[in-house]
């Protein structure tokens, strides 16, 4: 019956197909696997250098508080300020929504990695009063600039 040798070689060029899918999917399994490890280390790496930010903070803020000079003033605003970026640029996606006929435009703001978040906001509240005593210092330093023109 020709039905059954219609059936080997349909097997056989099943076979035959599927060697190279798996070749392709192995490579691509590899491929995955070094971009999954590589977002894994960038990611720890991420939450390193911020844990690294608030210790950084924590020492600038005291010296700040023990000594308010203007160099040590413009070290924790720097400090602040490279947090908030680095928190900003990961931690938040930003989306622009237009309004259509009103014409309006619309920013919608939502928060990817919240722990980044999290040590965010628990910063800027441990930092308060050192917060405090740096507005002083602008205030102090806008009186002056006032004073001598």
């Amino acid at each position: 019956m020709r039905i059954n040798e219609k059936s080997e070689s349909r097997s056989i060029a099943k076979k035959g197909k599927g060697v190279p899918a798996k070749g392709v999917a192995g490579s691509s399994g590899e491929l995955f696997a070094g971009r999954l490890s590589a977002i894994a280390k960038s990611s720890t790496e991420y939450e390193g250098e911020l844990q690294r930010l608030k210790e950084e903070i924590e020492k600038a803020g005291e010296v700040l508080e023990k000594e308010p000079t203007i160099a040590n003033f413009k070290a924790f605003r720097e400090l602040l300020g490279t947090m908030a970026r680095k928190v900003s640029a990961e931690a938040y996606r930003v989306e622009l929504l237009s309004g259509g006929v009103t014409g309006r435009a619309h920013e919608v703001i939502s928060v990817i990695d919240k722990e980044a978040d999290l040590l965010y906001h628990l910063v800027m509240r441990e930092q308060k009063d050192h917060i405090r005593i740096v507005a002083q210092i602008i205030r102090i330093k806008g009186l002056v600039v006032d004073f001598l023109l």
